[in-house]
C-alpha cells in the first residue's frame, strides 16, 4: 500500500470510530445508517484487499527461489561429470558449453538457466551408457528432470502471482476511490443534519476527517481533505 493509501485509511477508520462511537445519533437518519454501514463494508474490503495484494507473491516466489537453489546445485553436480567426460573424449563444443561457474547460473535468467539444464540433459541422455562411469545414473538423471519440470512450473506459479498482484493493485485503487466518493458525496453531506441536532458528534467527525501523514518526519505534518460543508 502506497504511503498516501495507509494515510488515508487511517483517517477512514478514524471516521468509522465515531460513526460507530454515535450509533444513537446514526440511527436517527436512515439514510446515514445505509451509508455508515456502505462505508464500513469498503474499509473491510480495502483491508482485505491490501493482505492479499502484500501475500499473493510472496509464497511462491520462495518456492521459486528455493527450487532454483536445489536445480544449480544439481547442475553442479552434473558438471563434473561432465567436463570430465569432455576431457577425457577431447570434446572441445562439451568443454565449453560446461564452463561455468555456480555464479554464473546465478546470474542466468529464469529462461536462461531452464535452457540451460534442459540442454545439459540432451547431452546426458545421448551419452548415457558412457557417462554411467562418471556416477551418473538413471536416479540422478530422473530427479534432475523432475528438479527443472518443479522449476519451470514454479516460474509460472510466480508469473501468474504477479498478474494477480496487478488486479489486486487496480481493484485497492477502485476501493480507495469509491470510499472517497462516499465520504464526500455521502456522508459529508449527511452529517450537516447533525451539525445543529449533536453538536459533539458533528465536530468529532470533522476532526476524524484530516489525513495524517502517519510517516512524516514530523508529527504535526498533516494533509487535510475538504472538511465536511458548514452552512
Amino acid at each position: 500500500m502506497k504511503r498516501i493509501e495507509e494515510n488515508k485509511l487511517a483517517m477512514f477508520k478514524a471516521v468509522q470510530a465515531v460513526l460507530t462511537k454515535n450509533q444513537t445519533a446514526v440511527a436517527t437518519l436512515p439514510a446515514l445508517v445505509v451509508s455508515a454501514g456502505d462505508f464500513a463494508t469498503l474499509i473491510n474490503n480495502i483491508t482485505e484487499r491490501e493482505r492479499e495484494l502484500n501475500t499473493v507473491t510472496v509464497g511462491k516466489a520462495a518456492t521459486k527461489e528455493e527450487t532454483k537453489k536445489v536445480l544449480i546445485t544439481e547442475l553442479m553436480a552434473l558438471k563434473g561429470a561432465l567436463a570430465s567426460f569432455a576431457r577425457k573424449t577431447k570434446n572441445i563444443e562439451l568443454s565449453l558449453l560446461v564452463k561455468f561457474t555456480k555464479s554464473t547460473l546465478k546470474g542466468l535468467s529464469e529462461t536462461e538457466l531452464e535452457n540451460k539444464s534442459k540442454t545439459l540433459l540432451e547431452i546426458v541422455e545421448a551419452n548415457k551408457p558412457e557417462l554411467v562411469a562418471y556416477g551418473v545414473d538413471e536416479a540422478e538423471l530422473t530427479k534432475l528432470n523432475q528438479t527443472v519440470a518443479t522449476f519451470k512450473s514454479a516460474v509460472s506459479e510466480t508469473k501468474t502471482s504477479f498478474s494477480e498482484k496487478s488486479g489486486a493493485r487496480v481493484s485497492l485503487t477502485e476501493l480507495f476511490d469509491d470510499a472517497d466518493v462516499l465520504l464526500k458525496e455521502e456522508l459529508d453531506n449527511l452529517m450537516l443534519r447533525m451539525q445543529s441536532k449533536y453538536p459533539d458528534f458533528y465536530n468529532a467527525y470533522k476532526s476524524a476527517r484530516v489525513i495524517k501523514d502517519l510517516g512524516g518526519s514530523h508529527g504535526d505534518d498533516e494533509e487535510e481533505t475538504p472538511p465536511p460543508p458548514v452552512s
